[in-house]
Parts: structure tokens; C-alpha cells; sequence
């Protein structure tokens, strides 16, 4: 399981883009592929205790997802 920290400042409607886009990244993408994720809200958005090029670039496509870009 990989937990994914987001703001309490981050509406519901943004919450709900992360979901389906970590939905969509355990089905397609080779490095998530069958990830079960997991969303807490907390003080920031991050994915704790994780420093691979691959969560830093999920971590980019979640800020994007939250800003409505994805």
C-alpha cells in the first residue's frame, strides 16, 4: 500500500481527479502497476517516507490533477 498525503485545504472536486488519476496509474503505469493507494488528508500534499524518481513524478501529476491541469 502507498499512502498519498493531501492538503485539507484541497476540495472534495480535486480530490475526487487524484482518485480516478491513481486509479488510472495502478492500472497503466509499468513502475504503480497494481499499487493499492491510499488517500489521507494532512497538513500538506506529499507521498511520505517515499524519494524515487517515479513517486516524484506521480507526485507532479497529482499537483496537476489537484490544479485541474489533468
Amino acid at each position: 500500500m502507498t499512502t498519498i498525503q493531501i492538503a485539507y485545504e484541497v476540495d472534495a472536486a480535486a480530490v475526487a481527479r487524484v482518485e480516478a488519476l491513481l486509479a488510472e496509474v495502478a492500472l497503466r503505469d509499468v513502475n504503480w502497476n497494481g499499487v493499492d493507494f491510499k488517500i489521507e488528508r494532512d497538513d500538506f500534499t506529499c507521498i511520505p517516507d517515499t524519494e524515487s524518481a517515479d513517486a516524484v513524478a506521480l507526485l507532479h501529476q497529482i499537483n496537476r490533477a489537484i490544479d485541474g491541469q489533468e
